[in-house]
């Protein structure tokens, strides 16, 4: 008896779940626009490839700004001090 009530149960589920869901873009009823305004924004004023974008950007930025901090931790930034003979400025940053 209890398989019984537990196979309707299932069968009952099954068949207002797949009713429910649809993705279908021509959809146009009012249950549809409202569950998404906005679909072709991922944020409050970009696209998904703006956002794509601005990651690349500072995924960029990081990787050379680490290059250059640790440029500045080893001290391969500037030529050494311990030289007994002055030192030219080669890479044209003063």
């Amino acid at each position: 008896m209890k398989k019984a009530i537990g196979l309707l149960l299932l069968v009952a589920t099954i068949a207002l779940t797949g009713c429910q869901t649809s993705s279908n873009d021509d959809n146009v009823s009012y249950f549809a626009i409202t569950r998404n305004l906005t679909p072709e924004l991922m944020t409050l004023s970009e696209r998904p490839i703006d956002v794509d974008r601005n990651m690349a950007v500072q995924r960029n930025q990081n990787y050379r700004m680490f290059w250059g901090d640790l440029g500045r931790v080893i001290y391969t930034n500037r030529a050494s001090g311990l030289s007994p003979y002055p030192i030219q400025r080669t890479s044209g940053i003063p």
